[in-house]
């Protein structure tokens, strides 16, 4: 049954076999978790998961997909990612074969959205897109920091700088523009100063922020560091501490992702909030499609959805911080969230803890005066 009849009210044709096409490698943190999760979901809704992994490797991510969609049995659903823009032919070839297709963690960009129109329209076997709030989440957790630094610094002068992962992926494009639309509100006595390309990478991060610490001139302390994921706010840390200064206190500091180690540093005080639920976009996608097959969602209420981001302080309580670990939430299967999604709003968190604080939305922001540094050369961010 094609997919454009579905959108007649028919349902969708069995989904038993589905691949991720994992542009990433199977073992790092955030991606070896996101498996873990659609795995574990995928078998308790009677889905058999497979995994391809192009380990960061564009021409093999390409390569892979195009492999899935043409063999003699194709799965019966592919899902995978649009990083570096690479989703659109794969959703050409999508709909030539007839495999319906979902984008999970990075939608498309407004021009391909653009070129491309909405889901179950042009191209009726792209179902849609399934994403964290990225900017809610990068927002959410600039705030935090904010509020953090005015308890212990009060009024006095400070700046901040921010790592981020590749500069054209949505998941960075949209936390930035997050923490921007919080600096635009920040006291004037904080002063934001750069953006700094890490790669989502321990080491390059590391280096970003030694390298800054050693070449600083200006008397203004060095008061925030906002990262795009637990890794690089962790070399953040490392490297703070290496030239003396006491994270968490002298200098605050950001992640996002939940990784366990990040939920350690934020019981430690070293870091102040991390936001988290990225890498359950695989899983809850499968939940959606379940529930599209069970008739209790249609196949249009996919769309393009963008689901609230959790917020972790270094203040919650244990309890909370033992129950948010991607190690925990992956492991937990989300069959029993399929009759629940019909009810939910689209920006439902397909996880439980959410304490009082991370209920927040931010909205579309103007530019700041954040500045990117890409390979030694400022650029205004975009």
């Amino acid at each position: 049954m094609s997919i454009s009849t579905m959108t007649q009210a028919e349902s969708l044709r069995p989904i038993k076999q589905v691949v991720f096409l994992n542009p990433g490698y199977s073992t790092e943190t955030f991606w070896a978790q996101a498996i873990i999760a659609a795995s574990t979901t995928a078998e308790s809704l009677g889905m058999h998961l497979e995994v391809f992994s192009a380990r960061r490797n564009t021409d093999e991510f390409i390569r892979m997909g195009k492999q899935v969609l043409n063999r003699e049995s194709p799965p019966d659903l592919l899902i995978t990612t649009n990083n570096h823009g690479l989703a659109v032919p794969l959703i050409e070839i999508s709909h030539a074969v007839r495999v319906p297709m979902i984008i999970i963690v990075n939608s498309l960009t407004p021009r391909q959205a653009r070129a491309l129109g909405k889901p179950l329209g042009r191209y009726p076997y792209w179902l849609g897109s399934v994403s964290p709030d990225h900017q809610q989440g990068g927002h959410d957790s600039m705030v935090a920091l904010i509020n953090r630094h005015d308890v212990l610094h009060g009024k006095s002068d400070g700046r901040g700088i921010a790592l981020v992962g590749g500069l054209h992926d949505e998941a960075t494009r949209l936390r930035v523009r997050g923490v921007q639309d919080a600096l635009l509100r920040a006291p004037p006595h904080l002063s934001p100063d750069r953006i700094f390309q890490a790669n989502w990478s321990y080491e390059d991060a590391y280096r970003k922020v030694e390298s800054y610490l050693r070449h600083q001139t200006d008397a203004r302390p060095l008061r925030m560091i906002w990262a795009a994921n637990d890794l690089m706010g962790i070399a953040a840390i490392d490297a703070l501490k290496h030239n003396g200064l006491r994270p968490g206190k002298d200098v605050v500091v950001a992640g996002m992702g939940w990784t366990r180690a990040g939920v350690d540093h934020l019981r430690s005080g070293e870091m102040e909030v991390s936001a988290g639920g990225g890498a359950l976009a695989t899983a809850w996608s499968l939940v959606l499609l379940a529930a599209v097959q069970q008739g209790s969602l249609q196949a249009r209420d996919i769309g393009t959805r963008y689901y609230t981001m959790g917020i972790a302080l270094a203040g919650d309580p244990e309890a909370f911080l033992d129950r948010i670990p991607l190690e925990v939430l992956a492991l937990q299967p989300m069959d029993h969230l399929i009759n629940e999604v019909a009810t939910l709003p689209p920006d439902a968190s397909p996880f439980l803890p959410m304490p009082a604080h991370a209920a927040s939305s931010s909205s579309v922001a103007a530019p700041s005066a954040l500045t990117a540094v890409h390979q030694g050369a400022r650029r205004h961010a975009q």
